[in-house]
């Protein structure tokens, strides 16, 4: 490939990666709007996955009509087929632990705080990259952390929120850590599980898995007429059909086929990307007051993401080696 199609193959998938993270940053405003006309979480959390997995099963069955001919035959893989399924599987259940650990920090921190532990991921990503490649992360990289890690404590309204020590509960902390690890390795596993097969396939076997977890996890904790409920109640489609487009289908498939081309640690500093948009979302759909200084850690955010690109002077900085 020359380095005319290769740029455009790094800008494609880094739109992609943008796109999945802007696709995610609606959540928060959907589940405000769902909680505030009385639904519960166990109910959103199992109407999110379980219509995600039908819109994803829909679109897989038109694009295997319409493509499936056209699609370019993949190597086959030199893994055996449980190997393949449990890797699938895993990074199912990791997509899962991203929404439930972070909706059980809810329970015990502010919003403000337990988005900004999310958040964590930014660098969370970059480690994970530089373990799993046994390499240290680039300079720019590190720079574009620390302007994130700056932007995100602005933008997500903890200074000048009046947090005591008491809010700080240890249980939130450690949920939404655990969020923001599991969210930056599932950003690392996305497309480079089974890479054989087709995103769209690919996507839909991960959401299968993350269902199944979702379902078993919110059955035991708060029983079977919580899954039922999350199911079958009409009224809370409103809420439960946009979560599963856009937390689950959307995101999913993009993912799948941009975070090939694009190394974690790049990934993850896209997907920063998303409290902008959420800071937007909540002022826009909910008229949510956003102070001053969250814009400017918007601004500080957005700076962060574009910081690699412009210090290195080459879209290709984000290509996965």
């Amino acid at each position: 490939m020359d380095l005319k199609k290769l740029s455009s193959s790094v800008v494609f998938c880094s739109i992609l990666v943008l796109l999945a993270s802007c696709s995610y940053a609606i959540l928060s405003t959907i589940v405000t709007l769902a909680v505030m006309n009385g639904f519960g979480i166990p109910v959103i959390l199992v109407g999110k996955f379980v219509y995600g997995w039908i819109i994803l099963f829909v679109l897989v069955v038109l694009i295997w009509f319409v493509y499936q001919r056209k699609q370019p035959k993949h190597a086959p893989s030199t893994l055996p087929l449980w190997k393949r399924v449990v890797t699938l599987i895993i990074t199912g259940i990791v997509m899962a632990l991203v929404t439930v650990c972070y909706f059980l920090s809810l329970g015990y921190l502010p919003i403000s705080l337990a988005v900004v532990l999310l958040f964590q991921y930014s660098w969370i990503g970059v480690v994970i990259e530089s373990v799993t490649g046994r390499r240290l992360p680039s300079r720019n990289k590190v720079i574009a952390c620390v302007v994130i890690l700056i932007g995100t404590i602005l933008a997500g309204g903890i200074i000048g929120s009046g947090l005591s020590l008491a809010e700080m509960n240890p249980a939130g902390i450690v949920l939404g850590l655990l969020a923001a690890f599991f969210y930056a390795l599932f950003v690392h596993l996305s497309g480079r599980v089974s890479p054989e097969l087709a995103p769209m396939n690919r996507s839909f076997f991960i959401a299968t898995a993350g269902m199944a977890f979702v379902l078993l996890f919110v059955g035991t904790l708060y029983g079977g007429a919580a899954v039922i409920e999350g199911i079958t109640n009409v009224n809370a489609l409103a809420y439960s059909i946009p979560l599963g487009l856009f937390g689950i289908a959307i995101p999913i498939f993009f993912l799948a086929v941009g975070a090939p081309k694009v190394s974690t640690g790049m990934a993850t500093i896209l997907n920063s990307a998303e409290l902008p948009v959420e800071v937007l979302a909540a002022a826009v759909i909910i008229l949510e007051p956003v102070a001053a200084l969250r814009w400017v850690g918007v601004i500080v955010i957005l700076m962060g993401i574009a910081l690699p690109y412009i210090l290195e002077r080459k879209i290709t900085s984000g290509l996965e080696k």
